[in-house]
Parts: structure tokens; C-alpha cells; sequence
């Protein structure tokens, strides 16, 4: 902290000035959906705050108890549970299902594996997710 001070007092006293940079895009802090995963979103079109669809060990379904990430945009701290709107899955060849039931229970969204889409059996109705059936 004094090296930063004393550099900007040196370039004071010395006339120059001092251009920040932005950032790079690459370096600013993301909570999206990256390969490997699936992830349901508070809003449509995959906006909002986002939680990834993560298997919790020694559970037999994969519920929707936890919460949307915080500071990922609207929704963020709520309770996934009936509140995801739309779904993404970055997974190279396996598709998942979001269901409207706690324990992969009942009506379900099928989400292709690599794509995107809005919900809409379990639109705002979603209580856990699992593997979709690969067709042979």
C-alpha cells in the first residue's frame, strides 16, 4: 500500500498522469455455466442468478435446496427450488432432466446436452434434476 501511494505522490509531483486500464474481460469474476456442468437460472433465457445443478453425496436425487449464487444478477441468494426459469446444460453428450418433484419425481424439462432453453413443464416448479437417458 505505501508503494502504490508513494508511485501516485512521485507522479503527482512530476506533472504525469495516470491512465487506468479496464480490466480484461477474462480476469472479472463470472458464476455462469461452464463445460461440465448443468445449471438452471432465476429468469428466461438463461438470465439472472445461476446455480449449478450439482450432485450432493450419499443423497440418492439431486435436490434443489441450495441457493442461486449470490452477486450472478437477479435472484441471486433465493431458494432454487420452484424458482428456476430456464436451464443450460454444458455437457459434451449427456442430457438432463429438471423435475417438478423432490427425488426426480413426476412431470419433467428435458435439457439437451450442449444447449439452452426455457423451461416450461417446471417452469417456476422445480424441485431436483437427473440424468436424461442417452438414446442408443
Amino acid at each position: 500500500m505505501r508503494f502504490v501511494r508513494g508511485a501516485l505522490l512521485m507522479a503527482a509531483a512530476f506533472g504525469l498522469t495516470l491512465v487506468a486500464l479496464p480490466t480484461p474481460a477474462s480476469a472479472a469474476p463470472t458464476a455462469r455455466c461452464y463445460d461440465g456442468l448443468a445449471c438452471v437460472y432465476y429468469n428466461s433465457n438463461q438470465a439472472g442468478a445461476v446455480a449449478a445443478m450439482a450432485h450432493v453425496d450419499g443423497m440418492p436425487s439431486w435436490d434443489f435446496g441450495y441457493v442461486f449464487n449470490p452477486g450472478t444478477g437477479n435472484g441471486a441468494g433465493v431458494t432454487v427450488k420452484n424458482n428456476a426459469a430456464s436451464a443450460d446444460s454444458r455437457y459434451k453428450t449427456q442430457a438432463v432432466r429438471v423435475h417438478y418433484n423432490s427425488w426426480y419425481k413426476g412431470p419433467y424439462d428435458v435439457v439437451a446436452a450442449q444447449s439452452k432453453r426455457n423451461l416450461s413443464v417446471t417452469y417456476n416448479n422445480n424441485a431436483s434434476w437427473n440424468y436424461h437417458p442417452n438414446p442408443s
